[in-house]
């Protein structure tokens, strides 16, 4: 059920760091680095920390640095600095035929979720997860899954969580920042979403915000289409002076869904973000959720 195994990662795999998006602290970076040299091959280029207000560089400097590492056969994997915004702007002059070939997963998450959706429309994985400039500071526990994940481990991910619709249903696993995903909507960059169990997280977004975003992606017809939803952290969107709560939203939202939907996932903009491997089989089983990263 799952996307075929994306080129294999080990110990020595050539890792090229790119920054897509926005800017980041060069201190967290390096950390972030020099933990990954323990067992990798770390690649970049200096002008990676160039600035240019909210991004990093033009847009012409980022696209051409992430086309160079999807195309160099020496690379193995590609991984993002950090989030922010900027990724958009680059889909209309991604190669989706480049990123089939090079069947290479990118790392990432929030506004790599762009990202995501294209290696979703190219057929190949990627993998949801803490960045470089997290990776420095991130627990242990989480620094041991990344590399399981990375590597192609395939010890499956099990997790009770909470019942917000109930059922059965597998699907292909896949998701990300609920604001990114808005943003591909009516656009030819939106992710394909039929029989997905879809991961949804979000930051800094106020509730009614929320509210007006799933209500667009279901307008649009997106839950239509879905296996499943799991709903991930939504963190910083405090009630306003109405009192709502995110948690309130998201349940009027998917509370009897005809499909079935658990919330409690540990990923999202949360120090234990844990790593999921987009294009894996997954399956929703009641308060069960099971991820089998082979699969």
């Amino acid at each position: 059920m799952g996307l075929p195994p994306a080129r294999p990662v080990g110990p020595g795999a050539r890792l090229a760091a790119v920054a897509p998006s926005g800017p980041f602290d060069r201190d967290a970076f390096e950390a972030g680095v020099a933990w990954l040299r323990e067992r990798y091959e770390v690649v970049f280029d200096d002008r990676i920390f160039t600035r240019h207000g909210y991004l990093a560089g033009s847009d012409e400097r980022r696209l051409a640095e992430l086309a160079a590492a999807i195309e160099d056969p020496a690379v193995d994997a590609i991984l993002c600095a950090r989030g922010g915004f900027g990724a958009t702007r680059l889909l209309p002059r991604l190669s989706v035929a480049a990123i089939r070939e090079a069947n290479k997963l990118i790392v990432g998450f929030s506004d790599a979720t762009a990202l995501h959706a294209t290696w979703a429309r190219a057929g190949v994985r990627s993998l949801h997860a803490p960045m470089i400039a997290a990776l420095g500071r991130a627990p242990d526990s989480i620094r041991r899954l990344w590399i399981a994940t990375l590597e192609g481990e395939s010890t499956p991910l099990s997790r009770q969580l909470t019942i917000v619709s109930g059922g059965t249903r597998p699907g292909r696993l896949f998701g990300g920042n609920l604001a990114v995903l808005h943003s591909l909507l009516g656009t030819p960059y939106a992710p394909p979403l039929d029989d997905v169990i879809l991961v949804l997280e979000d930051v800094g977004e106020r509730p009614y915000r929320i509210d007006r975003m799933l209500t667009s992606l279901r307008q649009a017809g997106w839950f239509d289409r879905v296996a499943g939803v799991v709903l991930g952290a939504f963190t910083e969107g405090q009630p306003g002076p109405d009192g709502v709560a995110v948690e309130e939203v998201l349940r009027s939202h998917f509370a009897g869904s005809p499909f079935p939907v658990v919330e409690g996932l540990e990923a999202g903009h949360i120090d234990d973000n844990l790593p999921l491997p987009f294009g894996a089989a997954a399956t929703i089983d009641g308060a069960l959720f099971e991820l089998s990263p082979a699969g």
